[in-house]
């Protein structure tokens, strides 16, 4: 985003490929005033694009069960997620 004649980050988007090329892994942050403007989508589909340009085969991430807006990104793609109660965490797959 520019303003002014400055530019600003909003977000971060981070995939991390493991040697094989089989899977990678997915990260996103996103700062606290940009939060539910969409963003999550945004940075998600664009990751998803990159990692299907690199053939990759499976799509992982992780979140907390408290995270309701990325686990509805998730779901909404189709993804395999999957609850740990004992942690709290959320571990989701996607095979591309």
């Amino acid at each position: 985003m520019n303003e002014g004649d400055s530019k600003k980050l909003l977000g971060v988007g981070r995939l991390i490929a493991d040697p094989d090329h089989e899977s990678v892994e997915y990260a996103i942050l996103i700062e606290d005033a940009w939060q539910k403007k969409d963003l999550g989508n945004l940075l998600t589909d664009y990751c998803l694009e990159i990692a299907n340009s690199w053939n990759l085969k499976r799509f992982i991430a992780q979140t907390t069960t408290d995270n309701k807006r990325m686990i509805s990104v998730f779901r909404k793609r189709g993804f395999d997620i999957r609850i740990n109660a004992k942690d709290s965490t959320v571990d989701v797959m996607k095979e591309l």
